[in-house]
């Protein structure tokens, strides 16, 4: 099946899974799971209305959820589903999450599609065509990451909300932490912020990687070795650090940020 044609299946479903986001936001408490990240009842009904959906529309591809894990092995088409990605946020009743899904093939990003509800923002990608945004205010819009220069006060770098425990920066402009891997990812994909560092698994990157590549962006560990999405995986023995920016912005950021010491 060709990518534009999984494209014209999966969006729909991926603006339904925001409605039902939606329809309980502000009414569930979240829990902490074993690796002290948080979920709600909210994403594991998300998580199931897209699994479901995807198995329906194409039967016999493996699918890993955040909640769910894989439904199968780790070849062929791989599809990755973050229900509600910035569950944190959604507790807190904040804008900044969103709805992602990704499709892998060969390990590389391929299809993209992230869904900002409150933001009324959709972000997509199909590898060879480009990326861009549909948005209830501006309407279609092509992204680009910007090119790079020299930061300045007013440059933008999203960070997690723990980066000040784990890291050293010299930056001149200003850290951002919104509470979404994917929120970061597509503000250096529509070119408004220069980079963003994240540790993360695989369904927070699989829906933005396409996007992000589409739009000219990398994503590159912070020490430079090679980054394999389907190493990003529960029971990994190690999660790296990853940076997102222009193909320029990787090999400048790295000047800039350093992982702290430990014990420091």
């Amino acid at each position: 099946m060709k990518l534009q044609a999984r494209l014209d299946r999966v969006l729909p479903l991926v603006r339904q899974a925001s409605e039902l986001a939606l329809s309980y936001f502000g009414k569930f408490q979240g829990h902490k799971k074993s690796d002290h990240t948080v979920v709600s009842e909210a994403d594991e009904l998300v998580e199931r209305l897209l699994v479901q959906g995807l198995q329906r529309r194409f039967p016999g591809e493996t699918i890993v959820g955040e909640e769910g894990g894989a439904t199968g092995p780790l070849q062929g088409p791989i599809w990755s589903v973050d229900p509600i990605d910035g569950t944190s946020a959604y507790l807190a009743r904040l804008p900044h999450w969103g709805v992602s899904v990704g499709l892998l093939v060969g390990g590389r990003p391929v299809l993209g599609v992230v869904d900002l509800p409150l933001l009324g923002e959709t972000c997509l990608a199909v590898a060879g065509r480009g990326a861009w945004m549909q948005t209830d205010r501006w309407g279609r819009q092509a992204m680009r990451v910007s090119p790079w220069s020299e930061p300045d006060s007013e440059s933008m770098f999203c960070v997690p909300s723990d980066f000040h425990r784990c890291h050293e920066v010299h930056f001149p402009g200003k850290l951002r932490s919104l509470g979404s891997t994917v929120a970061h990812v597509l503000l250096v994909a529509r070119g408004d912020a220069c980079a963003a560092l994240m540790r993360v698994h695989l369904w927070d990157l699989a829906g933005c990687a396409a996007i992000l590549t589409e739009a000219g962006g990398r994503l590159e560990t912070l020490d430079g070795s090679p980054l394999d999405l389907l190493e990003l995986l529960p029971g990994a023995p190690f999660l790296p650090d990853v940076l997102a920016s222009s193909p320029t912005g990787l090999a400048e950021m790295r000047k800039r940020v350093w992982k702290r010491a430990q014990g420091s």
